[in-house]
C-alpha cells in the first residue's frame, strides 16, 4: 500500500506540474482492494501531498484511517467504483482548457486528433451537479462502462482506468485535446478527421479495448 500512496503523491505532484489542479482542487483515489480505497485529503493542495497525508476509506465511505478530512468528493468516486469493478482508480482535476468547455457547457468532439479517438472515444458532458455529493457519480454511473473519462459541467473533469497511471494519464490527453480546440478556433477552427478514418480510428481504441492485457482488458464485458 506504501508504494500506491507515493504513486499518489507523485501524480499530485504531476498534475499540479502541468497546473491541472490548482489552490486545492482536484482529488485522486485508487484501489487497495475490493472494500477499501485509498484517496486523496480535503483542502490541500495536491503538489505537496505525502503519503500519510491520504486516507482510506471503505467502499460505503466511512473513513477507516488516515489523521486529515478525506475529500468530500471521494463520493463520487465511490459510485464510479460500485458501477463497475473493474475501475481501479480515479482522477478529478480542474485542468483550464477543458474546464473552459465545461463552463461552456460544452462537449468533446470527436475527430480532432488521432489520441482522442484512440484513447478517450466519446467523452459526455455530464450536466451540473453539487459538488461533495452523490449526484455526480449518479450520474456518471451509465458511462462508466463505456466511456473513461467526461467533463462536468461548471467543474472540471474525471478519468478513470484500471490503474492510476492509466487514469491519469487520461486527464492529460483530455486536457491536451481541449487546448488544440481552442488554439484552432482563435485562427478560424479546425477540420476535423474524416469520417471514415474516425470509423478506422474507432475499431483500434475497440480492439486496445478487447486484448488481453492491460490497459484495457478491464472494460471488456
Amino acid at each position: 500500500m506504501q508504494s500506491l500512496a507515493e504513486q499518489i503523491c507523485a501524480i499530485g505532484r504531476r498534475a499540479y506540474a502541468r497546473e491541472l489542479v490548482d489552490g486545492t482542487g482536484g482529488n485522486f483515489s485508487a484501489r487497495i482492494d475490493d472494500r477499501r480505497i485509498l484517496c486523496t485529503p480535503t483542502r490541500q493542495s495536491k503538489g505537496f501531498l505525502r503519503p500519510e497525508d491520504l486516507c482510506i476509506v471503505d467502499i460505503a465511505g466511512k473513513r477507516l484511517a488516515g489523521r486529515k478530512a478525506m475529500s468530500s468528493e471521494v463520493q463520487m468516486h465511490l459510485e464510479l467504483y460500485e458501477e463497475n469493478p473493474a475501475v481501479r482508480a480515479v482522477v478529478h482535476c480542474h485542468p483550464p482548457y477543458a474546464t473552459t468547455m465545461a463552463v461552456r457547457g460544452e462537449g468533446i468532439p470527436t475527430g480532432v486528433l488521432p489520441e482522442g479517438d484512440v484513447f478517450l472515444g466519446p467523452v459526455p458532458l455530464i450536466p451540473y451537479q453539487t459538488p461533495g455529493t452523490r449526484a455526480m457519480g449518479e450520474a456518471l454511473r451509465a458511462f462508466v462502462h463505456e466511456s473513461v473519462a467526461a467533463i462536468l459541467q461548471n467543474h472540471g473533469t474525471v478519468t478513470w482506468g484500471p490503474d492510476l497511471e492509466t487514469a491519469y494519464v487520461l486527464t492529460e490527453t483530455l486536457e491536451a485535446i481541449c487546448r488544440v480546440i481552442y488554439q484552432s478556433r482563435q485562427v478560424g477552427g479546425y477540420q476535423p478527421i474524416p469520417p471514415e478514418r474516425q470509423v478506422e480510428l474507432a475499431e483500434i481504441r475497440r480492439k486496445l479495448r478487447t486484448e488481453d492485457k492491460p490497459p484495457w482488458r478491464s472494460w471488456v464485458r
